[in-house]
């Protein structure tokens, strides 16, 4: 067992006692339950959202089920940034920006009010929440919003605008961000790292695949001087890593991945779930690029995706499930429909 895996099995083994959450100590501990839901979209039909959860029903029908998941900890990509809605004056109520500045930011409407959340310290639209009841962000108070809380390197490449078809392989998206909290909670401390690299795309002259920020992005998690995954406490990584290190990836992100994930690795490959060929399911069109790996951790995720399996539990429903789009103007649901299965795990102390 790692050192990390043998401070977390203690803390848990002390929870599972009398210096638990006041129990009798013969209840057994309750999995954690993570989330790691990319909540973004393809359209770009309106500039001003665009990528972005811009219908208010549509964004109060995804929270609802997010809400009904009950993560402990979730991690967001692509949300909504009070900037966005900074900048314009949006005058129609069906709109997520609609009188913005009098209501709670697009991540807490997502998540509800029973949450600590942090999000990156660049462009705002990767969150982290940690639920109050199971834990508190270090330096943080208990329940607030931090806009720009989460250590957050500073992008490998100068910065471009993906939506706008500025980006190629020699930029990164000025979104594109790697981030991590510190966490306590009743079992101990442990540290959460957010990924969310450079993404393939299209410019003028056609596809670039984005590769060299993200593999600059990806050593920023993984190696270096200091890597965001750190030393000394579990830590658990999820995220959008817009590479698929089984089907769509460099060798070199391959061999990265390789070196730190896996069996006899530091890090325990967690989620997706695999079908019954032993390959990850899909999260995004083809690819398996929503991932949760952990050191210290292990468990098993369901994939919320739009080709959910009857009776398996692995394989479920997406967290828009049951929205009727027909509802949006124009017919507006096609593109504005979330890109990416979800991912919901349960995770134990190995």
């Amino acid at each position: 067992m790692s050192r990390n895996g043998f401070l977390l099995a203690c803390l848990l083994l002390c929870l599972q006692t009398a210096c638990g959450d006041g129990g009798d100590g013969d209840d057994p501990v309750p999995p954690l339950r993570l989330l790691t839901a990319n909540v973004g979209n393809p359209s770009t039909s309106d500039p001003r959202y665009a990528l972005r959860m811009s219908y208010q029903a549509y964004e109060d029908h995804v929270a609802s089920k997010i809400q009904a998941l009950a993560p402990d900890i979730a991690f967001l990509q692509e949300v909504l940034p009070p900037q966005t809605c900074e900048a314009f004056q949006e005058t129609d109520p069906t709109r997520t920006c609609f009188e913005a500045s009098t209501r709670p930011p697009a991540a807490r409407r997502l998540l509800g009010p029973d949450y600590t959340i942090v999000c990156d310290a660049r462009l705002h639209v990767e969150c982290i929440g940690v639920r109050t009841s199971f834990g508190s962000v270090d330096g943080v108070e208990r329940g607030a919003f931090v806009l720009d809380g989460a250590a957050t390197p500073a992008l490998p490449l100068d910065p471009c605008t993906y939506f706008e078809g500025t980006c190629d392989n020699d930029h990164c998206d000025a979104e594109a961000t790697t981030s991590a909290v510190d966490v306590t909670t009743a079992k101990g401390p442990m540290r959460l790292v957010h990924v969310h690299p450079n993404a393939a795309g299209t410019n003028k002259g056609g596809l670039y695949l984005g590769e060299p920020c993200r593999y600059l992005q990806l050593q920023q998690v993984f190696a270096g001087k200091a890597p965001l995954v750190g030393e000394g406490k579990p830590v658990l990584v999820a995220g959008d890593f817009n590479m698929d290190p089984e089907a769509f990836a460099s060798d070199r992100e391959k061999q990265l991945w390789n070196e730190h994930v896996g069996e006899g690795k530091r890090f325990a490959d967690i989620g997706p779930p695999r079908n019954e060929g032993g390959t990850a399911y899909a999260t995004a069109k083809i690819f398996a690029i929503d991932r949760v790996i952990g050191d210290g951790f292990s468990g098993g995720c369901s994939i919320h995706t739009k080709n959910a399996v009857e009776d398996d539990p692995a394989v479920v429903a997406t967290v828009d499930d049951g929205f009727d789009f027909a509802q949006l103007p124009g017919g507006a649901g096609g593109e504005e429909r979330m890109d990416h299965a979800s991912l919901s795990c349960d995770i134990e102390a190995d």
